[in-house]
């Protein structure tokens, strides 16, 4: 990044980007980027000023070379080719009273299929409710392994 230092002190460096601006998602990405560097213990992000005020701990020469060689075109690189919220569809998996309406609505299902497949669901739900994770997660993975031998 190229930036000027505006202030220092024995634990804080105050730094100005050479850019106009930076906008929230820059800002985001750029938070969660420097908040995983080693030496720095805080940090306040300015927007409108494209200021930052870094505390850190250690070498601040070390610091500052670490800041520079991290290139900006990464931080816009992810603001335009990171998903947005907007873009990202969640389909959400029917509830019970749903499956059991859409098992009642077809009448081409034999109702001893319909109350095969009743118990299954059933089956696993108390699984899922009352054995603890390692114990669900073997039981699921036997119903697999029952499903693909058949």
């Amino acid at each position: 990044m190229q930036f000027q230092i505006c202030h220092e002190n024995d634990s804080s460096l105050r730094l100005r980007l050479e850019r106009f601006r930076i906008s929230e998602e820059e800002e985001t990405i750029l938070s969660r980027m420097l908040a995983c560097h080693p030496q720095i213990t805080g940090l306040q992000i300015y927007p409108a000023t494209s200021g930052i005020r870094i505390f850190y701990k250690g070498d601040k020469k070390k610091l500052l070379e670490s800041l520079e060689a991290i290139p900006y075109k990464n931080v816009t690189y992810l603001v335009e080719n990171l998903p947005k919220k907007e873009d990202i569809r969640v389909q959400l998996l029917p509830n019970c009273k749903e499956i059991v309406q859409e098992l009642g609505k077809s009448k081409k299902m034999k109702p001893s299929l319909k109350r095969k497949i009743g118990a299954k669901v059933t089956l696993e739900a108390l699984a899922d409710m009352f054995l603890p994770a390692p114990a669900s997660l073997a039981f699921h993975v036997y119903q697999l392994f029952l499903l693909s031998r058949s």
